[in-house]
Order: structure tokens, then sequence, then C-alpha cells
């Protein structure tokens, strides 16, 4: 089942025919039909804002392409860019200690945790294991409280290692700046002036909610009661519900700013340029279960000068665990936004969407 929505193609930003760029869904649309994936749906965009979007099935029942889909990690960058704001305001600063904002972490090398530490995943922060989270079903204040006790893997600065848990980190600090909780400030101050509906409580979000494969949940009562604790938990490091609007509309004001209330939304320009700057410059770390040279921005991945992957250097993405994907390409004004519902799903169907859009803009 196939719902599609479009405008026309901007031919100076994309350069495509819309021919060409129909071949990309075409093919989504036969990998899903063949079971490579039981959903998928996927929105391109430019700093105008969406382009096309269209979302595919291989179940009975039809796949709205308005559902929310579970973003997961590609809550970092959204959550990183909420709180650059603050930086811009000079609320905080951005090689601070975090220890200035909760006297918890004024001791030993957690002292010298900075937010800048935190979004390039450089802070030595032991991730929280799933399966305790699971059990336990700890709230925001517990996960935070576990965080400041728990010791570092290493010294901050040191060694890259990828952590979800740090981001409770940031979200202590918009609290102790604005005297509000980071979930409302996300609303308030991002998601509000830029139209975004993403949620941590997708039960109220008047929305159909697309089901996660293969992490056992697939009863309605299970999924409720995972809801309900995700809503409760509000995870800043990947418990984002959202759509592809929602994704492709912040993709495109991370292209180009807009104007709200006489300030640049989401930020400035030079802001946005400063996270998509390679600042771990190649630390050693584990990524893709390898020891290597790891390149990343704040709060945002730097694939191309990781991977062999199609696009410029200036590329900034990050993906979740549930098959999302959200990819900005300045250079090549380029917003692409990939989501499935297959929990650590191949990722090969996402990769040749992506190079096939690219094929597209290059004819």
């Amino acid at each position: 089942m196939t719902t599609i929505s479009e405008r026309a193609l901007s031919a100076d930003i994309l350069r495509a025919e819309p021919a060409q760029l129909d071949g990309v869904f075409e093919r989504l649309s036969r990998r899903v039909a063949d079971g490579a994936l039981p959903a998928a749906a996927l929105a391109i965009g430019d700093a105008d804002g969406l382009i096309r979007k269209q979302a595919f099935t291989s179940e009975r029942k039809p796949l709205d392409v308005d559902s929310n889909f579970f973003l997961a990690s590609v809550t970092k960058p959204i959550v990183s860019t909420a709180f650059m704001q603050l930086v811009e305001d000079s609320l905080v600063g951005l090689h601070q200690p975090i220890a200035d904002f909760d006297p918890r972490l004024a001791s030993g090398a957690h002292a010298r945790i900075t937010p800048w530490h935190v979004m390039t995943h450089t802070s030595g922060v032991a991730d929280l294991d799933p399966g305790m989270i699971a059990r336990k079903r700890l709230g925001a204040a517990e996960m935070t409280r576990m965080v400041i006790e728990s010791p570092l893997h290493f010294e901050p600065g040191t060694r890259w290692e990828y952590c979800s848990a740090s981001f409770y980190l940031l979200t202590l600090i918009i609290e102790r700046v604005t005297g509000m909780g980071y979930v409302q400030f996300l609303d308030l101050r991002l998601q509000a002036p830029l139209g975004m509906h993403a949620t941590f409580d997708p039960r109220r979000a008047g929305r159909p909610i697309v089901a996660v494969h293969g992490v056992g949940v697939d009863s309605f009562l299970k999924r409720y009661l995972v809801l309900r604790y995700m809503a409760r938990a509000a995870l800043p490091g990947g418990g984002l519900f959202g759509t592809l609007d929602d994704l492709t509309g912040f993709g495109a004001a991370l292209l180009r700013p807009r104007v709200v209330d006489g300030r640049p939304m989401p930020l400035a320009a030079e802001t946005i340029a400063l996270m998509g700057e390679d600042h771990t410059r190649g630390l050693a770390g584990e990524s893709d279960g390898e020891e290597r040279h790891v390149h990343h921005g704040l709060g945002w991945g730097k694939p191309t000068l990781m991977r062999d992957d199609p696009g410029s250097a200036n590329v900034i993405s990050h993906g979740g665990a549930s098959g999302t994907r959200l990819w900005i390409d300045p250079d090549a004004r380029l917003v692409f936004v990939f989501f499935t519902n297959r929990w650590a799903a191949d990722r090969s169907v996402e990769a040749e969407a992506l190079r096939g859009t690219y094929e597209a803009m290059r004819a």
C-alpha cells in the first residue's frame, strides 16, 4: 500500500527529472514487497522543505505516510541542536565543566566533562545496560543519577565511545539554566517554531504508531506498556517518535535557517556549521564493530569521512537502531530521511535508496 505527497522538483537543487527520482521510490517499493523490510518510508527534501514522501508496507493494513516512527538515536542531533541554542544565548559554554551545574560531578574525572565531550561521544561516561533499564523501568531522574555516579570508562577527551546515557547531562544543564523540564524546552524552543510534532509520548500524538519488529513487543499490550514507559523516561539519547515531515522540516531549516521572532531557527548558520565540523579528527574508538579512527561532529556523525558513502565531506547524519536515518548534505542541498520498523535492520535497503537519490541528482 502506497501513499504519496510531492511537489514540483527544484531542478537547480536536485538536478533530476521526476521520472529519475521515481525510480528511487519504485525500487524501495519492490524491496519491501519482496520482504527485505516489513515497512519503509522515504522523504527527500531540500532547503525549501519536502519534495516528496512515500511509505510502503508488505503487511495487510495500509501504512499512513504521516505515521509516527520510533526515531531512536536520531533523537541525539535534535536534542543537541536545542542545547546549542543555550550556547548561542551565552547561558552555557561548549567547553564549560558540567560540574558547574551540578556539584555531584565536581570530583575526579567527572569534573572535566563538558557538553562538547557529550556531543562528540568522548566523555568517558559508561552507557547504561538496556536489559537493566527494561527490568527496572528507570525514569529520567534515576538514569541521570546513575550516569553521574557510574565510574568513567576513560579520561574525557582521550577516546571516542558511543554513549546514549550521557545525553542526560545535557538535559540536566537545560533544566538548571532554563528552570523548565527539557521536554517542555524542546517543544517550546525548537519543535513548535519549526512546526515539528516529534514526541516522547506518541500515544497522544493523534497519528498512527508504527510498531517496531524484533524487540519483543509485538502484542498490543506490550507495546502500550513500553510506550508508557518511554514517555516517562523521555530518553534524550534515543526516545523520540516522529514523522517524515518532522525530520524533513528539521533538515531543511539546518540547510537554510528560518527567522522566527527575530532570531534564526533552529540556530545561526555559523553554529550549524560548527556542529557539522569534524571535532574528533580521527580520535581512536570502536565504530561499526572495529577499532578505527573516528570522525564526529557535535551530535552528528560524519559518515562520508568514515565510509565509502555518497555525498560531500560536509554531510552530517545520524541513524537509529529502529532503522531510521536523517542525512543532510549541505553541498548538495539535500535532506534524505529513511524509516523502517525492524530493529537492527539490514542497512542495504537504505544505502540503495541513498545512492539512487545521488544518482538522480547527477543525471
